[in-house]
C-alpha cells in the first residue's frame, strides 16, 4: 500500500526537479561548442595519376587527412571537458605515434 504514494512522490519530485537541473549554464556552452565543431577535409594533389608524383601529393594528402582528423579528436574531447585528462592524453600521443612521415615528405 506505501508503494503507489512512495512512487507519486519521487514522480512528484522529479518533474520539479529534473527541469532545474537541465537548465544548466554548462550545458549551454557545451551545446554552442559542439555547433561549431568542424573538419576541413585537405585539398588533394593535381598531378596525372599513375606518377610518381601523384603518389607523392596523395601521402601527402593522408597525412594531412590523419592530422585534420586528430585536431578533431581533440576538438572533440576538449568540447566535452576531458581534453586534459590522462586518458585523452594518451590517446592523442598514441595517434600521433601512428603517423609516420612518409618518404615523400622527407625527401628519402
Amino acid at each position: 500500500m506505501r508503494f503507489i504514494p512512495m512512487l507519486l512522490l519521487i514522480l512528484l519530485i522529479s518533474v520539479i526537479v529534473l527541469p532545474v537541473a537541465a537548465e544548466d549554464a554548462g550545458y549551454e556552452d557545451m551545446l554552442k561548442k559542439a555547433q561549431n565543431l568542424n573538419v576541413t577535409v585537405p585539398e588533394k594533389g593535381t598531378a596525372l595519376m599513375g606518377t610518381k608524383e601523384s603518389m607523392g601529393e596523395y601521402l601527402d594528402w593522408l597525412h594531412a587527412c590523419s592530422e585534420a582528423m586528430i585536431t578533431f579528436i581533440d576538438d572533440v574531447m576538449n568540447v566535452f571537458g576531458v581534453g586534459n585528462t590522462s586518458y585523452a592524453l594518451d590517446m592523442k600521443k598514441t595517434l600521433e605515434m601512428g603517423r609516420t612521415i612518409s618518404p615523400a615528405r622527407t625527401g628519402k
